[in-house]
């Protein structure tokens, strides 16, 4: 199989790591147990901007994360993936 090699940056560096870390922490804070930080009718805001969020993070990454010191990178061998084959129309 073909492989690429591409430099992953630390995940401490990582839009995408920090936000969904927040978002975990928001997600702990609405607990029932916990539930009076953030009320129940607010679950549903908070998921959609989420979504919102994590599309726009995909659409401004592009390098693998890993498990390295801040600062560095690190390099990845990945396999190359082919496009997906023209979908069939059937009636």
């Amino acid at each position: 199989m073909e492989t690429r090699t591409y430099f992953a940056i630390s995940i401490l560096s990582s839009r995408t790591f920090w936000f969904n870390a927040a978002n975990l922490c928001v997600a702990v804070l609405s607990l029932t147990e916990i539930v009076v930080l953030i009320p129940p009718r607010y679950m549903p805001l908070q998921a959609a901007l989420v979504a919102i969020a994590n599309m726009y993070l995909r659409t401004v990454t592009v390098r693998p994360a890993a498990f390295i010191a801040p600062g560095t990178s690190t390099p990845v061998t990945v396999p190359k993936i082919d496009p997906p084959p023209p979908a069939t129309l059937t009636d």
